[in-house]
């Protein structure tokens, strides 16, 4: 055979297997789509408080809330305005974005090195119980993991410098500026992209051209709305931001441990396996970085570096699991091109070879599975409520809606209107009362702080005038309505106590209702409690 003939046949099967790949990973990816929607319709759950809080953000659609960009609640605004108001609404942008967002993984490792590779990458990052979760339970890190993977992408592929560069360009700039309305750690894109333009002898010119700065200024001007809404509200979002930076009291010894605590964290989140290899390649890559092309110096500048700056923050203060999920998906990208022999590091006692990645993906598929079977397995092992139920958080709040739902109209007069509901208790239980109290009311929290401390306290009470209305208070168990708000009413009453049992350890979601008649006006906060306050009557109602 010619050496012509040798090469087009190379080729021909090096295209043919690349396909065999791509398609598993269409077939994995469309199936893993499918599972979770069908686990989201048909295992339902309630909706955990952070869920609630940001559903009841969708309902009054802003540029800007006290604690997040607002992304979160315009992904949910869309959603539920086609499916409705349930959980399934809320959750279906977490089920489709966390899926695909996988997709971008396949691509940047595909265009990296190989097909296989990509399929591995992509098997991989599906197979974590971070991405398991993060994909059934509707927070910021949905939007801005999936912005993240696809800038990532992008990103790459603009710095290839090929004919559709300015294409890139702009695909780049928009994901990031949307991730940065989903959430403010998508800076980190821009400062470790930065960093290997920087380091890298191949794309170092960059600097010196205007297409880098227009796709970073261009992706910070999305924030322009933002910043404009933190203005008028005295830099509430940023002051919040800041608090998680403070550090925490204790002994060195002690930050030592949570440190560890939260590494030991990330082996369960990722799987062991893969979290093992995850630091093993990647600390042999930073021992080699001057041996390591430019492919891999990318994905280890988006990954195992910030990791470890993570870390080093992590003996500072307590680090949130979810903080570092964006350097996986780069890191997972590097264990398998490792694994498949294309990167130039030897790390003791380990041999790359494929079938490391075969068992990095028995286990992860072992602990994905533990954990959608935990949540439907808690009845049966008798977990329910107790310490070991990793749902505590998202039970009982349906019923907690109804029975309160129930009471209200229990007590309701019927020739009054609908009466004002109040809430003294906490946005936790302002919001899921919002959304399942019957035809989801609009509630008002009452929390009499100077600086708010959530999105209510920027909302403030009912506007318009509502002289006169009865209002329905709900405070915790055997907690009185705080002196401002008994003032702002003729008289208060106590009607009821609720009690919904959470599992059965004794746990349970207890709130008690009063009637408030005549309402006076929304109460003013005091810069100082004081004993000057004239309170109406309380008593327990016969």
């Amino acid at each position: 055979m010619k050496p012509i003939d040798m090469e087009v046949s190379s080729e021909i099967t090096l295209s043919s297997e690349s396909s065999l790949w791509t398609r598993r990973t269409l077939w994995l990816l469309g199936g893993l789509l499918l599972w979770r929607i069908a686990y989201l319709a048909l295992c339902p759950m309630d909706l955990v408080h952070d869920e609630s809080y940001y559903w009841d953000w969708s309902r009054q659609l802003d540029y800007g809330y006290y604690s997040k960009p607002p992304m979160i609640a315009w992904a949910i605004g869309a959603s539920t305005a086609v499916l409705g108001d349930t959980p399934f609404g809320v959750r279906f942008p977490a089920v489709l974005l966390g899926t695909l967002g996988l997709g971008f993984i396949f691509l940047l490792a595909r265009r990296m090195y190989d097909a296989q590779t990509a399929f591995w990458a992509t098997t991989l990052a599906a197979l974590t119980p971070g991405n398991g979760a993060m994909a059934l339970i509707m927070t910021i890190d949905a939007p801005f993991l999936f912005f993240w993977c696809g800038a990532l992408y992008t990103f790459w592929r603009m710095l290839e410098r090929d004919h559709l560069r300015p294409w890139w360009l702009l695909a780049t700039l928009l994901l990031i500026g949307l991730g940065l309305l989903s959430k403010q750690t998508m800076l980190g894109l821009l400062v470790f992209g930065g960093l290997f333009v920087i380091s890298s002898k191949e794309d170092r010119h960059e600097v010196l051209r205007p297409g880098l700065w227009l796709t970073a200024v261009g992706g910070l001007l999305f924030l322009l709305p933002v910043l404009l809404w933190n203005w008028q509200h005295d830099w509430i979002t940023l002051q919040h931001t800041s608090e998680h930076f403070q550090r925490e009291s204790g002994s060195w010894l002690r930050q030592v441990v949570v440190s560890l605590e939260f590494f030991g964290g990330l082996f369960g989140v990722v799987s062991p396996v893969t979290f093992f290899l995850y630091l093993v390649v990647g600390l042999a890559c930073c021992a080699s970085l001057t041996k390591l092309d430019r492919r891999a110096k990318y994905l280890v500048l988006l990954s195992i570096v910030p990791l470890l700056l993570v870390g080093v923050l992590s003996l500072k203060q307590r680090i949130e699991l979810n903080w570092p999920a964006p350097f996986f998906p780069a890191g997972i990208i590097l264990v398998s091109a490792w694994a498949m022999g294309h990167l130039p590091v030897s790390i003791p006692l380990i041999s790359p070879r494929e079938f490391r990645l075969k068992h990095a993906a028995l286990v992860s598929l072992i602990f994905l599975l533990a954990t959608y079977a935990l949540p439907l397995a808690t009845g049966p092992l008798n977990l329910a409520g107790g310490t070991m139920d990793p749902i505590v958080r998202l039970r009982g709040w349906h019923a907690l809606g109804q029975a309160t739902g129930a009471e209200i109209a229990k007590h309701r007069t019927p020739s009054q209107a609908e009466p004002l509901l109040i809430v003294a208790a906490g946005r936790e239980i302002a919001s899921e009362l919002a959304f399942y109290l019957p035809d989801q009311p609009r509630l008002y929290l009452w929390s009499g702080n100077r600086v708010p401390h959530s999105q209510y306290d920027i909302w403030g009470g009912p506007e318009g005038d509502h002289q006169g209305r009865e209002a329905i208070l709900i405070t915790r168990l055997d907690q009185p309505p705080p002196p401002p708000l008994q003032a702002a009413f003729y008289q208060v009453e106590r009607l009821t106590d609720i009690h919904i049992p959470v599992g059965h350890h004794g746990r349970e979601h207890a709130i008690t209702l009063w009637r408030g008649v005549r309402f006076q006006g929304w109460p003013e906060v005091e810069a100082k409690p004081t004993t000057q306050l004239a309170r109406p009557e309380i008593g327990r109602r016969r």
